[in-house]
């Protein structure tokens, strides 16, 4: 039995705060086709927020971009990491295939969760060595 790939509004990722939160979350990887920000969301699954400015072109232009890429997403969720917002934008230039769009949101998907990871591991050390340096049993 075939399972159905949909895109549905559970996947995107909308609002000016969500797209905030990734942003601020600094844990992103770019090559000459894209940039992907990539934060943490507690969820099973990963959601999807795109980016695509003016100076793409026109609607058009900017509209299939946006296409190809959800499409690339789509078909690319099993390889994705699970539990991480993820916003793409494309790099100004000629638009790419399908099937680029596809490794490289696969390859930098998985690097920006990595940051991401190991960001969070450092903020936790930094913060039990904080813990450690206040606590009243270390002073003598």
């Amino acid at each position: 039995m075939v399972t159905k790939a949909r895109f549905g509004r559970a996947r995107r990722l909308s609002g000016t705060k969500a797209f905030a939160r990734v942003f601020g979350g600094r844990c992103s990887s770019a090559n000459k086709v894209l940039v992907v920000y990539a934060a943490s969301n507690d969820l099973p699954y990963s959601r999807l927020g795109l980016t695509v400015g003016k100076k793409h072109g026109g609607a058009v232009r900017r509209n299939r971009i946006k296409r190809l890429l959800r499409e690339a997403f789509r078909l690319e969720r099993a390889n994705l990491p699970s539990g991480y917002d993820l916003v793409c934008i494309p790099q100004v230039g000629d638009i790419a295939t399908l099937d680029v769009y596809r490794r490289t949101i696969r390859a930098l998907a998985a690097r920006a969760a990595d940051r991401c990871r190991q960001t969070r591991r450092n903020a936790r050390s930094s913060d039990a060595s904080r813990q450690e340096k206040r606590s009243p049993e270390n002073r003598v």
